[in-house]
């Protein structure tokens, strides 16, 4: 009898060690809990710099986290994040655009300027990138347009473009220093600056659609 009792009692012990292991790599909805842990990180907080009148407005962006790679949509109260504000001047660089020519901020004062830093594995960024070829397209005269890849090789840049169709000029930030220069954590992130040189607006995500990107173009159009 003591025998079968203490039988009884491993057995239980066994299953109970089986179902907890077994809760520890899944969650009671089936879902593996590293798994989880890694589609539910919270990715930024969404900032809207256009929303500054309406502090209490919220907006949902898409794009990537620069540092961890982690992708999805946030939502979150219009807040800003980025060290860059409207109002102060945009920092100076100078970089090289993939077919090797030299873009200083500096030369292009007098004409507004988009500048849209992303890198070719970020999902948003080439949802995104449709919509600035319109962009171009339509206003490439009227603005500059830049896209600016982080730390992306020349080539595996330019066989991206080249797949892409890319019809806007990209320059290659290889070692990160502009986007850390420019605070940059999200990709795609967007940074509007003024004929005179100073920033309109930083938006962090991608624009999916001609009217999430109107009041941007807009403001940009009239500086």
């Amino acid at each position: 009898m003591q025998s079968a009792k203490r039988v009884a009692g491993w057995v239980v012990l066994f299953g109970a060690f089986l179902y907890g292991g077994y809760l520890v790599g899944h969650s009671t909805t089936g879902v593996s809990s590293e798994t989880h842990h890694t589609t539910s990180k919270p990715i930024h907080t969404a900032s809207h710099p256009l929303a500054s009148g309406h502090p209490s407005s919220s907006v949902s962006v898409h794009g990537t986290r620069a540092s961890s790679g982690t992708s999805g949509t946030a939502t979150a109260t219009a807040t800003a994040t980025s060290g860059l504000q409207a109002g102060q001047f945009a920092p100076g660089f100078t970089l090289r655009t993939t077919t090797g020519a030299r873009v200083s901020l500096s030369q292009l004062r007098g004409h507004p300027v988009w500048l849209n830093f992303w890198a070719t594995w970020c999902p948003w960024c080439r949802k995104e990138i449709p919509e600035l070829e319109k962009v171009q397209q339509e206003y490439g005269k009227q603005v500059d347009i830049y896209g600016v890849a982080v730390q992306q090789p020349q080539e595996t840049v330019s066989q991206y473009m080249a797949q892409a169709h890319m019809n806007y000029p990209v320059l290659l930030d290889a070692q990160g220093s502009v986007a850390a220069l420019y605070g940059i954590e999200f990709y795609p992130t967007s940074v509007f600056i003024s004929p005179g040189g100073k920033i309109l607006a930083v938006y962090q995500g991608a624009f999916l659609s001609e009217h999430n990107m109107r009041p941007y173009l807009q403001r940009l159009l009239h500086s």
